[in-house]
């Protein structure tokens, strides 16, 4: 970045996917703020040059974090609760957030990180498209949606951008841990017996393309989906794994009823409360036949190329989980 640096506000900047924005944005010479929640663990932020500021999306005022940024990369949200605290966190708390950055005054550039669950699954034989019809297939992904579109009615007074990454996966991920420690044991289940598709995406890709997102003019109002652009199917997935834990693996179908019985039982026993673990939103994700989408106008209009293919960057990722004694 050349000129006078940039102030940007990171929401979420502690956890996963944020404070790989941070990290994006601190390398290009931005100058940063996070909120976090006064119990955010901020060891991913540790020794870095940020701002941080305190508060909750889902009851909080926000006027002290947008105060003097001109770009807001709005990656918090909540992922498993129910209904109600998905649509106070993900929605309301967009809602407020985006309030506060028109009543802060200027022209600002407000970069939402959404979800491909706010508009649904692909086809075998068709990745959705931005233009599709939104058909999200749970709470989660209605919650995102109707953050997306509080966000896309402050168009005229912010300058929004909505981006849907896939399943993101890569250092410091505590979701596909299991995935990772599964494979390392030298077994994988694959959910379903039938084929189905799936497209993932490295972190630092996504916050490659976040910080373009903040960057780029032609891109103000529209939204797009973030992925690398290869799609693989889950048996192509479990040979990458075993390829990037060393193992040879033994994989093992789970049939739908059975992957549904179990996330129906882990919700009624409060499981799928910790990172990783089966709850009935993601038995009823696994189900689906292909979580794709095109990604082609993405890439053409924020310049964007993933650098991180999926054998490589499964790799990577192994290589910190062991690093960090996770795997």
């Amino acid at each position: 970045m050349t000129g006078e640096a940039r102030n940007a506000l990171v929401t979420g900047g502690s956890g996963f996917v944020g404070s790989h924005v941070v990290d994006a944005l601190l390398e290009a010479g931005y100058r940063v703020r996070c909120l976090v929640r006064a119990t955010s663990r901020l060891r991913w932020l540790e020794g870095k040059p940020v701002e941080l500021v305190q508060a909750d999306l889902r009851d909080d005022e926000f006027a002290e974090a947008v105060a003097g940024v001109d770009t807001v990369i709005h990656c918090a949200g909540l992922t498993r609760g129910s209904r109600r605290a998905l649509f106070a966190a993900n929605c309301d708390g967009t809602r407020a957030l985006v309030d506060a950055c028109v009543a802060s005054g200027g022209r600002m550039r407000f970069v939402f990180c959404s979800s491909q669950a706010a508009a649904g699954p692909g086809a075998l034989q068709r990745p959705r498209e931005v233009e599709d019809p939104p058909r999200p297939t749970g709470d989660y992904g209605r919650s995102k949606l109707a953050a997306e579109v509080e966000v896309l009615r402050r168009s005229d007074r912010l300058e929004v951008v909505v981006l849907r990454p896939v399943a993101v996966y890569g250092p410091r991920d505590e979701d596909t841990l299991s995935c990772f420690r599964m494979a390392a044991r030298g077994v994988f289940l694959v959910p379903g017996v039938r084929r189905r598709l799936v497209q993932l995406v490295h972190v630092r890709d996504v916050a490659a393309v976040l910080r373009r997102a903040a960057e780029c003019t032609a891109v103000v109002g529209n939204t797009y989906f973030v992925a690398h652009p290869e799609t693989i199917d889950w048996l192509e997935l479990a040979a990458a794994l075993g390829q990037a834990v060393g193992r040879r693996l033994v994989t093992l179908r789970l049939p739908t009823p059975l992957l549904w019985s179990a996330g129906t039982a882990a919700e009624l026993l409060g499981g799928g409360r910790r990172p990783g673990q089966l709850d009935l939103r993601r038995a009823r994700d696994l189900s689906r036949r292909a979580w794709t989408c095109h990604v082609d106008r993405t890439m053409k209009d924020l310049d964007w190329e993933p650098r991180y293919g999926i054998l490589d960057g499964l790799r990577h990722t192994a290589e910190w989980y062991r690093e960090q004694g996770w795997l």
